[in-house]
């Protein structure tokens, strides 16, 4: 020891020498005395396969001893590895797409149905269209049914005054389609109108016809003689030009009394059926 105090600075020199004389000959038989150490504390992560030229194994330098007399940290060192390139046909098969692999029928599936033709539906035959009437009010007195059919002709519209049991129904029309009746039943909101479809239905029962005419106001006079003589069932019959006055329904024996009294009245009396 004393002689090392005595002669540090030779054995730096010596040990400096050594070193130096170490890291030439590693340098020179490309020997890394780090390459184990840095592989276990630090691996290189690839993600991808890197494609590169191979590089002859010379080319990879040695690390150099530290010149310095303090000593430094050592460097780490992670070394690229050459991958093998890969042959052209490799890689054409490689590019090229793969065939979709044929759909392989299921042993548990059901055969699919065959493709039916569902028929055409047959449009419903439309309401639309046919002969529509508005009815505007039913009366027992035939006065006041005759007063309003005057009314209605006066303002422009075809009027029927159709007998119902013993009342008389006032209507108007045909029209040709339910739209033409709608609009006419707008221009009668007073007489609180309902449109129906339908001719004039033929009437049920047994009547007795007592005057036939052509002028509504001319069948007045007829109405008020039978209305005086007694309660007699009145009713109109109206279809232009013709209004009927008739007494009715009955059954075969009042039809029977009926017809001797009007008689008597000087009444020209025809059975309607």
């Amino acid at each position: 020891m004393r002689w090392l105090r005595d002669n540090w600075i030779d054995a730096l020199i010596f040990a400096v020498f050594a070193i130096t004389v170490v890291g030439i000959v590693l340098f020179l038989t490309g020997v890394n005395p780090f390459k184990s150490r840095v592989m276990t504390t630090t691996p290189a992560v690839q993600t991808e396969p890197v494609r590169t030229e191979p590089q002859p194994e010379e080319t990879a330098p040695a690390a150099e001893a530290p010149a310095a007399e303090e000593e430094e940290a050592p460097v780490t060192v992670v070394p690229l590895l050459p991958t093998p390139p890969e042959s052209e046909e490799a890689a054409r098969e490689s590019e090229a797409p793969r065939p979709a692999a044929p759909a392989q029928p299921s042993s548990t599936s059901e055969p699919a149905a065959p493709a039916t033709r569902t028929p055409a539906a047959t449009p419903a035959p439309s309401d639309e269209t046919g002969i529509f009437r508005v009815s505007v009010g039913a009366f027992s007195n035939p006065l006041n049914a005759l007063s309003l059919a005057e009314e209605l002709e006066a303002k422009g519209f075809s009027v029927r005054l159709e007998p119902v049991g013993r009342v008389t129904r006032v209507v108007v029309g045909p029209f040709n389609s339910r739209a033409e009746a709608e609009r006419a039943a707008a221009r009668l909101t007073g007489y609180e109108p309902r449109v129906y479809r339908g001719d004039t239905p033929p009437p049920e029962g047994r009547y007795l016809q007592v005057g036939a005419f052509k002028r509504l106001d001319s069948a007045r006079a007829t109405i008020a003689k039978l209305r005086e003589s007694g309660d007699w069932p009145v009713v109109l019959s109206y279809r232009p030009p013709w209004l009927k006055v008739w007494v009715g329904p009955g059954d075969e024996a009042q039809i029977k009394t009926w017809k001797q009294k009007l008689k008597e009245l000087g009444f020209d009396v025809v059975e309607v059926r």
